[in-house]
């Protein structure tokens, strides 16, 4: 099944020609297909920062959408290129870890490598295999080329998968661990902490008793709004990805907090 919908990730940014080029490759193969940008701004080779924008993001799309991710720090190297169909959703990527979040077990349900070279465009560039590789492989899919054609069957386990996205619940101390993993345009600190996490450890009811910590600041509770405090106090809330976000009101929290990705970040409970 096909619906003829290309969703494109990347770090390309706006200033170059890279992100319109695919667009023109896959409008090539036919002129109604729909490409929607999902983001062009992930941070250069963040690749932990796009594993968790395409999993936030792929539910609110029709079923068979084919994403395409090009996060790709190994380009010209002999990494791969794989084709993921998780939770009824087709994802085209390097096979550099981008995908893990797919790859949970519960999304996760075929995968195949790429290398279905007779629709690569020619001469194929060494340092763009998102327009000669990528586009041209997600516009076949788009319009309705079986997943099995674009190369051999892989195992789950045969598939890269990063570790430490998840964050770490000491059931023993009462903490979660975890860490900042972007860092939105307004300065809003996006964590990997859900609320499904802190509901596993905490008691429900226990919401404005959580203790948040990072780089020595300390934040008590959880906002329903950003308005819940004074301008420039700093808070807590749950996001749009439905995941603790440090924030602050009317200003940035990462510049008061002096913040960066991969900072740690601490939840307890002050009764605890």
């Amino acid at each position: 099944m096909s619906n003829k919908i290309i969703t494109l990730t990347t770090d390309f940014g706006l200033q170059d020609e890279y992100a319109g080029v695919m667009k023109g490759v896959i409008l090539t193969h036919d002129l109604s297909t729909t490409i929607v940008d999902i983001t062009h701004g992930i941070g250069t080779q963040n690749i932990i920062q796009a594993a968790y924008c395409i999993h936030s993001s792929y539910r609110y799309f029709p079923n068979a959408t084919v994403h395409v991710v090009v996060i790709d720090p190994g380009v010209g190297s002999n990494r791969r290129f794989v084709l993921l169909k998780s939770d009824g959703h087709f994802f085209l990527a390097p096979d550099n870890g981008v995908l893990t979040l797919m790859l949970e077990e519960d999304l996760f349900e075929n995968a195949f490598e790429v290398n279905c070279e007779d629709i690569f465009l020619k001469p194929l560039s060494m340092t763009f295999h998102g327009r000669d590789i990528l586009a041209p492989v997600a516009a076949h899919l788009a319009n309705g080329m079986e997943p099995q054609a674009v190369g051999s069957s892989l195992d789950r386990s045969d598939l890269c998968i990063l570790p430490l996205l998840k964050p770490e619940l000491d059931e023993t101390k009462g903490i979660i661990r975890g860490k900042i993993i972007s860092i939105d345009r307004f300065g809003n600190l996006i964590t990997n902490i859900t609320y499904d996490d802190v509901n596993r450890l905490f008691d429900k009811n226990m919401k404005s008793s959580l203790y948040t910590s990072i780089n020595k600041h300390n934040i008590i509770g959880v906002k329903k709004s950003y308005d819940s405090v004074s301008k420039g106090e700093l808070l807590v809330i749950f996001g749009s990805r439905n995941s603790i976000e440090i924030a602050a009101s009317n200003s940035s929290a990462a510049l008061i907090i002096n913040a960066a990705q991969g900072n740690e970040v601490t939840v307890a409970c002050k009764y605890k």
